[in-house]
């Protein structure tokens, strides 16, 4: 194994650790709101007993806004770390966000306050149009987002989303690497939960129901 996917097997893996003793709080939780969902150790979502506060940044959605902090305001976001050629853990990925939000649409609160971010860890070919063709096949509330390398990492690293862009020149199909965890931010983007992989889209909306039950509960 060489230096740099071993630098990001440990990445990769502290992620993993840290999700694994957050988990911890989430059986405390639901216990607190008597709740019947979730038996734990739960292998679908970390919830985080104190969302943490995401600052500032600035990147670009493929219709050319910028995309930064306030565009978080007010609604729960999906975050998504990968690339367009991205040969199957993306499409397959934002294939699965498609059908939970459908499922959370049926539900009475609706999907009117969600939206679904796929950020691109790699502008160097993602660029806004593509993003945009690539993200319309999702459906409505699909947002492509990328910026410079600098950006990027700076939301990344708040997520603790981890990725490699291993370009090598004379290769145009050089590989990028990601973690395949998907990032809830709430309304007041504060990074809330993390889905861990393998998806799937009933259990996703499922918890996602209860996070929101559970938050509006901590509101009133």
């Amino acid at each position: 194994m060489n230096e740099r996917s071993l630098k990001f097997s440990i990445m990769i893996t502290t992620v993993a650790l840290a999700a694994m003793l957050a988990g911890v709080w989430l059986a405390h939780i639901y216990r607190e709101h008597d709740s019947r969902v979730v038996l734990l150790p739960d292998q679908v979502i970390t919830l985080f007993p104190d969302p943490k506060p995401l600052t500032a940044f600035a990147l670009t959605d493929h219709k050319n806004r910028v995309f930064d902090l306030a565009s978080l305001k007010g609604k729960w976001s999906f975050l998504f770390f990968g690339f367009t050629h991205c040969p199957d853990i993306c499409p397959t990925t934002l294939a699965v966000l498609a059908s939970a939000r459908d499922s959370i649409a049926k539900n009475t609160v609706g999907a009117e306050d969600i939206q679904f971010i796929f950020i691109s860890v790699d502008p160097n070919r993602d660029t806004a149009s593509k993003l945009g063709q690539y993200v319309d096949y999702f459906g409505t509330g699909f947002l492509g987002v990328t910026g410079d390398n600098e950006q990027i990492a700076n939301l990344a690293g708040q997520v603790g989303a981890a990725y490699q862009v291993a370009i090598t020149p004379g290769m145009e199909n050089y590989p990028v690497y990601h973690t395949v965890a998907v990032f809830l931010l709430d309304p007041r983007a504060r990074y809330h939960a993390v889905f861990t992989p393998p998806h799937d889209a009933k259990a996703i909306s499922k918890r996602f129901k209860v996070v929101r039950e559970l938050e509006a509960g901590n509101a009133t």
